[in-house]
């Protein structure tokens, strides 16, 4: 007549399962830990760049994850305020917007252009030294990886007049 009941196994062989097994929740309880505490969420930062007269700081997401709301503005400064009668040309890598399910630019330029690489938009100058631009977005639900980014400020011509370079990577 034969058992029904399992071989018993080697003290060897319960000793390494048990050892996989707290291994196991000892990696799921500092994940579970970290995602409660905010270590896998949207990490947001700063990038600037001067150049003579005119300044860019970028606030954008160094580290999000798809489908999270995020933080995305321009401040474009001019040192003795700007001229009202030429309107702000900011330039936007347009790759870097595919990473975003946008929903609006606040404020709304009053003109824009593209090609293939780069979108241009232009503002009314502001009252002050300050335009600030405000993006409403979030990931793109479906993105996996993240993008670099640039943005820039043109004189009348397309000519450069300061960039700021940045990049945003995603979590899965």
């Amino acid at each position: 007549m034969t058992s029904t009941l399992p071989e018993v196994a080697h003290p060897t062989q319960v000793r390494r399962a048990r050892d996989v097994r707290r291994v196991g929740l000892a990696l799921l309880f500092v994940f579970l830990l970290a995602g409660g505490t905010g270590l896998l969420g949207t990490r947001t930062g700063e990038t600037s760049a001067t150049s003579g007269d005119w300044s860019i700081v970028v606030t954008h997401p160094t580290w999000s994850r798809a489908g999270h709301a995020v933080r995305l503005e321009f401040e474009v400064r001019h040192r003795g305020g700007f001229d009202p009668a030429r309107p702000v040309r900011v330039r936007f890598l347009s790759s870097y917007f595919d990473l975003f399910d946008e929903n609006a630019f606040t404020p709304a330029p009053d003109k824009e252009t593209s090609d293939d690489r780069y979108t241009v938009d232009e503002f009314t100058a502001p009252g002050g030294e300050v335009l600030l631009i405000s993006v409403d977005t979030r990931i793109e639900p479906a993105r996996q990886r993240g993008e670099a980014g640039e943005v820039a400020v043109l004189d009348e011509q397309g000519r450069v007049l300061v960039q700021a370079s940045f990049r945003t990577r995603l979590l899965p």
